[in-house]
């Protein structure tokens, strides 16, 4: 006879554990989770803007080949997320890392950064 004290099965524990994509639907669903999700996209946009910055005005083989790795990974991102409906608050995440990395790029050469 099971006593009250035992912990859950294990199928149990796994039901109640969400996915990547809820943790990451709560960041974008969640206000006040929203200042995290800045820092996070914050960060990412300014890996993004580096690179793009690097591979167009500096013409750097390397961050090249980087963006490239990041293109094909958003692509198949984007890709699994119209077939499967668990990738969804994924590719949103990545869609807007993507549109912080541009932003940055295009502050970065507005104000003459990116030449420097």
């Amino acid at each position: 006879m099971p006593e009250d004290n035992e912990s859950p099965e294990p199928d149990d524990r796994e039901e109640d554990f969400p996915d990547v994509d809820d943790l990451i639907g709560s960041f974008l669903s969640e206000a006040s989770l929203w200042p995290v999700l800045i820092v996070a996209l914050g960060s990412s946009g300014a890996f993004g803007a580096a690179v793009l910055i690097l591979t167009v005005v500096d013409h750097n083989p390397f961050s090249a080949a980087a963006l490239l790795l990041m293109l094909g990974m958003t692509l198949d991102v984007g890709l699994r997320a119209r077939r499967e409906s668990g990738f969804r608050n994924i590719a949103k995440f990545v869609g807007l890392v993507w549109v912080a990395a541009l932003g940055f790029t295009a502050l970065a050469l507005y104000t003459g950064i990116a030449f420097s």
